[in-house]
């Protein structure tokens, strides 16, 4: 008999999961907080490498991501006088990895995993939020806060960060720490701003680092990182787009026209929090995965990446092994030490956005032309893996 199990979270990681067990006879069912038209709203944007798109390959949902989103086919960094201080070609990726990246709307992304799931017939419950975990030796009861109490032989946690399951059943582990940097960004409809050809136009401006990726004819999808403190958001919105359009007034022409067509009310504000390597993942009939388990900054560009690959390896691992145990200890056998990698190159990432001064700026300009041909092929040792094809073999 197949196991329960219950998937708390319908973000990429609780839904790629949801597809994974279903397709191989499970019925899953999915808790979630939000709403449906919350999830499907999400306005800022991801984009997945090609390990990413691969795992969405093993879901039969690559070319619709393709489709609804835009292919990206490099990164230029600039200073903030337009000195171009690396430039990363993506172009050979479909060849050399057998995907493109892409970058697509976050709510759109998490409609074609909902749209899948309905068609394997998981059940999903919208609006209701975990109260209480209950674990015996036997199962799992997960109570929300409709007064809905459900048993399961496996619960997964994929909700996130702040991962409710992993507070309430793994209380002693660390929670994630603010590393003093926080953002914004959106999607607009700027007709003049020119195409970038598919590459994302980059800026490590005075105060603020900036980045934007427009289609001939589609919208800019534009975000920003910058210095700040984990709850210093302005209290108005009009505030946060005066603030934003200061953080980039010394920066080039195009990128102070990106912020001032940003409507207010459309902005938010996302603090950059790392997670500590957790000791462990998992209890007896528990797991997390995704960002409860190993939150990736954005600025490795493989947090979407990680928790789909997760999602594939996850279920591969629960079919082979004969009890749950058995299925996370393989399954964090599997992902730990790569997870871990992509952790590394997202704080690399981060650091050189957080320069500040004349000399720490100057460095900057000197140091980044020399490790971002090295940033470029940590890179593609991650997007080389492919879970579609291998969920069980260890990663290079």
């Amino acid at each position: 008999m197949k196991p329960r199990i219950g998937i708390v979270g319908s973000g990429f990681a609780g839904l790629a999961l949801a597809i994974a067990l279903a397709r191989k006879g499970h019925r899953p069912s999915i808790i979630e907080k939000r709403s449906e038209q919350q999830l499907l709203g999400e306005g800022l944007f991801v984009t997945l490498a090609p390990n990413g798109m691969n795992a969405l390959r093993g879901l039969g949902l690559a070319e619709e991501a393709l489709a609804q989103g835009v292919e990206t086919r490099g990164l230029v960094l600039h200073n903030e006088h337009g000195r171009v201080l690396g430039d990363l070609d993506y172009r050979r990726h479909a060849q050399a990895f057998a995907a493109p990246s892409v970058t697509i709307r976050r709510g759109a992304l998490g409609g074609i995993l909902l749209e899948a799931a309905r068609t394997e017939a998981v059940d999903i419950r919208f609006g209701a939020a975990v109260q209480a975990v209950t674990e015996t030796d036997t199962e799992v009861r997960v109570t929300t806060d409709d007064g809905v109490e459900t048993a399961f032989d496996i619960l997964v946690a994929a909700d996130g960060l702040r991962s409710t399951v992993r507070q309430r059943v793994m209380p002693d582990l660390p929670a994630p720490i603010f590393n003093g940097l926080q953002g914004s960004g959106g999607i607009a409809d700027i007709p003049d701003i020119p195409a970038t050809n598919g590459r994302m136009l980059m800026t490590f401006g005075r105060d603020a680092f900036l980045g934007y990726i427009k289609e001939e004819n589609g919208p800019v999808y534009w975000f920003n990182t910058y210095r700040a403190g984990a709850d210093s958001r302005p209290a108005r919105d009009e505030d946060l787009a005066r603030l934003l359009a200061d953080l980039h007034r010394t920066d080039p022409e195009i990128n102070r026209r990106i912020i001032a067509a940003a409507d207010p009310a459309s902005l938010r504000v996302y603090p950059d929090y790392d997670m500590p390597g957790l000791p462990r993942w998992s209890t007896a009939r528990v797991v997390l995965v995704g960002d409860a388990a190993h939150a990736v900054t954005p600025h490795s560009g493989q947090g979407a990446s990680m928790a789909l690959e997760d999602a594939l390896v996850l279920a591969a691992c629960i079919e082979a092994e004969a009890s749950p145990t058995g299925a996370f200890q393989r399954f964090e056998t599997l992902r730990r030490d790569r997870v871990a990698a992509a952790v590394r190159l997202g704080r690399q990432g981060g650091a050189p956005k957080k320069a500040q001064g004349w000399l720490a700026l100057r460095l900057r300009d000197l140091v980044l032309p020399l490790f971002v041909p090295l940033g470029q092929k940590a890179q593609e040792r991650l997007f080389a893996y492919r879970a579609d094809l291998h969920p069980l073999a260890p990663p290079d």
